[in-house]
């Protein structure tokens, strides 16, 4: 309480008074719980966000015990932090659930002390993270039900691969089943990236949420680009379920589109190993044909070109392709830069189960397929070459 003295101009005093009203307006303008206890737990001071949230005024909180307005009870907890800290005479923090207050609240509390450093009383902020505690119950919801549709699709993919893989005699007679085998592969590549994204989104507002950073508008927003991500991997489906359409006679089709579209495929997954992917077309180069099976050729020599990369390691993989007209053919090429194809094998390269892979890691029917999809189905022509210190793929129609 201050007093009229001798010692204090009127100036200062005044000055004292105006700071004394400034502090206490801040304290009163906090919207977190704010209260002081004595070493016996007794309440000393409490701001106005803690009298409302009380129901009580702030002058009717003083010389109440913190654990009798918090919990209801007629003595201290056995957890109680306020005990620690004058035990520690470190900060603590402490989260815990009242009905008295109704919520689920984040307590920060701070010693102190007088001028020879003794303990005199704490400061306690509380803050309320009902909500956030809500919120978080519901990401991980979200995040079990996105690791049970992960699951689900890897066990499916498995399931699929393994039962195409004992049907080799069958996909050598119907590329379409072959076609099958690796695009299931390149679907799990191209679902895993928006799945990863949609993971780190969990873990980022998890992270945000142990830090206290994590606002309504920023819980919407990623919100928001979850479900973004989730109607691409939507969309994909509708793209693969048109890929496998069975087409009974040829037509009209784009080139550029068919290079384009076997690009997207596979694109995930060249992002995912760090693989550049660069094209350079003519515009407007059409062909008649079975566009689907088109694109699967292309398809399987863009994934066997992302296997050499893969495994060459080469510093700043790189996949090429040229769309252009010559002697009235088109001719789509794609070159790498994984070192090449051994001399030895290059003429075996297209013949069935051939692969120079390592065990478990290839069929030997990819090229295989491909050729004869360009050269029985589409009457064209594909070969293979080293050149520049890579291997190109050439493919006329």
């Amino acid at each position: 309480m201050l007093t009229e003295s001798s010692d204090v101009s009127p100036a200062a005093h005044e000055y004292i008074l105006q700071a004394k009203q400034e502090w206490e307006h801040t304290f009163d303008a906090v919207t977190d719980l704010i209260f002081i206890l004595d070493p016996d737990c007794t309440i000393i001071r409490a701001n106005r966000a803690m009298a409302e949230r009380c129901g009580l005024t702030p002058q009717e909180l003083i010389g109440r015990k913190c654990f009798d307005v918090l919990h209801g009870i007629t003595c201290p907890p056995e957890y109680c932090p306020h005990d620690r800290l004058l035990e520690s005479g470190e900060p603590q923090t402490v989260e815990f659930e009242t009905e008295q207050l109704h919520g689920i609240f984040e307590v920060f509390m701070s010693p102190m002390r007088n001028a020879e450093g003794r303990i005199t009383a704490s400061v306690h902020v509380a803050r309320d993270v009902t909500e956030k505690r809500h919120n978080a119950k519901l990401l991980a919801a979200q995040q079990k039900q996105l690791e049970s549709f992960n699951q689900d699709l890897e066990s499916r993919i498995t399931e699929a691969v393994a039962e195409l893989r004992k049907k080799d005699d069958i996909l050598i007679q119907q590329s379409r089943l072959t076609a099958m085998g690796d695009l299931i592969n390149s679907i799990a590549h191209h679902w895993r990236q928006p799945l990863n994204s949609i993971g780190l989104i969990v873990q980022s507002l998890q992270l945000a949420f142990k830090s206290n950073d994590l606002s309504v508008e920023e819980l919407d927003a990623e919100i928001a680009d979850t479900m973004s991500i989730l109607q691409q991997i939507s969309d994909t489906i509708d793209d693969f379920r048109t890929f496998f359409n069975h087409e009974k006679e040829p037509h009209s089709f784009s080139v550029n589109d068919a290079v384009s579209r076997s690009i997207n495929f596979v694109m995930p997954s060249l992002k995912n190993n760090g693989i550049k992917a660069v094209s350079d077309e003519q515009s407007d180069m059409c062909v008649v044909g079975y566009p689907n099976e088109y694109t699967q050729a292309l398809l399987n020599i863009i994934i066997n070109a992302r296997d050499a990369l893969m495994e060459s390691q080469m510093p700043e993989p790189l996949i090429s392709i040229r769309i252009f007209e010559e002697k009235g053919r088109s001719v789509v090429t794609v070159l790498d830069n994984g070192g090449g194809i051994n001399e030895d094998a290059l003429p075996r390269i297209f013949d069935p189960y051939f692969t120079t892979k390592e065990q478990g890691k290839g069929s030997g029917i990819g090229l295989y397929m491909a050729k004869m999809i360009i050269e029985k189905n589409m009457n064209g022509r594909l070969t293979a070459r080293n050149v520049d210190g890579g291997a190109e793929f050439r493919i006329e129609v």
